[in-house]
């Protein structure tokens, strides 16, 4: 279902979008003094931007916290849903973010055993993300 112009709002999809594109610039900084902080910050510009890419195509602010709340993953699979294609690396971030940061426990977080590429993985795979649904929003 596409959304009529009328019932998007513009203004609030920039503000997450641009809210977004701000953790990710904390993330970056906050990668040289705690891990958990970058991770944290990261997850944030993910959610961020996927409400952004729902509201820019017509959901509202209310249903976004009603049908999302704070799981990437269901917001990724809705975004998905309305026509968002991003790559599957993107999943995988995903998945390791969302096991903490629904549940505010990032202070528990630990790269993933085996996978220590993670770090450069996630924040490309998130500003790839935020790369894409800038394009898709007018906004780069």
């Amino acid at each position: 279902m596409v959304a009529a112009a009328s019932d998007i709002d513009r203004d609030l999809a920039t503000m997450f979008f641009r809210n977004g594109n701000v953790f990710l610039a904390s993330a970056a900084r906050a990668n040289r003094r705690n891990v958990r902080e970058t991770y944290y910050a990261l997850a944030i510009a993910t959610e961020l931007v996927l409400k952004a890419f729902l509201v820019a195509h017509g959901w509202s602010d209310d249903r976004c916290r009603r049908e999302v709340r704070h799981d990437l993953a269901i917001a990724l699979g809705f975004a998905k849903a309305v026509g968002l294609d991003t790559p599957l690396a993107l999943d995988g971030v995903v998945e390791v973010l969302n096991a903490f940061y629904p549940n505010h426990a990032f202070d528990q977080f630990v790269v993933p055993p085996g996978k220590d590429s993670f770090p450069a993985i996630a924040r490309a795979m998130v500003a790839g993300l935020i790369e894409k649904v800038g394009r898709d929003l007018g906004l780069v």
